[in-house]
């Protein structure tokens, strides 16, 4: 009978692993698209409002302006992609593997204040900038008010 040498570091770090994919596949359920498998890749996004419409900010490292595919479907906004792992490294070599690959698909319900016809997109660097203008752009609520004549 051999006996194995006991590791605190790394049973610690098995723990932390175990722990993660318990978290990821959680979250997962919970932020999921409706019909995208839980078990899909999804990037970051944040999303933000500014006077002239809605800003979508989303983390696509990795992947190339070609491997994302963005179209309004009605009221909802799609981006739809995939990250594929690199052809040059085979999967036996690894020791480790944390970053996520396969296909993705992010959607954003639209307001009625979005004109859909002129969305924007601008992929750079791995950082896809989605611009959703309004129909009608706010104004900054910096006007005085009128006085009556007395």
């Amino acid at each position: 009978m051999s006996t194995r040498r006991w590791d605190p570091l790394r049973d610690l770090l098995s723990l932390q692993e175990k722990m993660n994919r318990l978290f990821e596949d959680s979250l997962a359920a919970t932020r999921a698209d409706p019909g995208v498998p839980a078990s899909a890749w999804t990037p970051a996004a944040d999303a933000y409002e500014t006077p002239e419409g809605f800003v979508v900010l989303m983390d696509l490292p990795g992947l190339s302006a070609d491997d994302v595919e963005i179209h309004v479907d009605g009221e909802r906004l799609v981006v739809h992609g995939e990250r594929r792992p690199d052809d040059k490294t085979r999967p036996e070599s690894f020791h480790r593997v944390e970053r996520s690959y396969g296909v993705f698909t992010r959607i954003f319900q639209l307001t009625d204040e979005v004109d859909p016809d002129k969305v924007t997109a601008n992929f750079r660097d791995g950082l896809l900038r989605l611009d959703l203008p309004r129909l009608r752009p706010r104004g900054t609520g910096r006007g005085r008010p009128e006085r009556p004549d007395a």
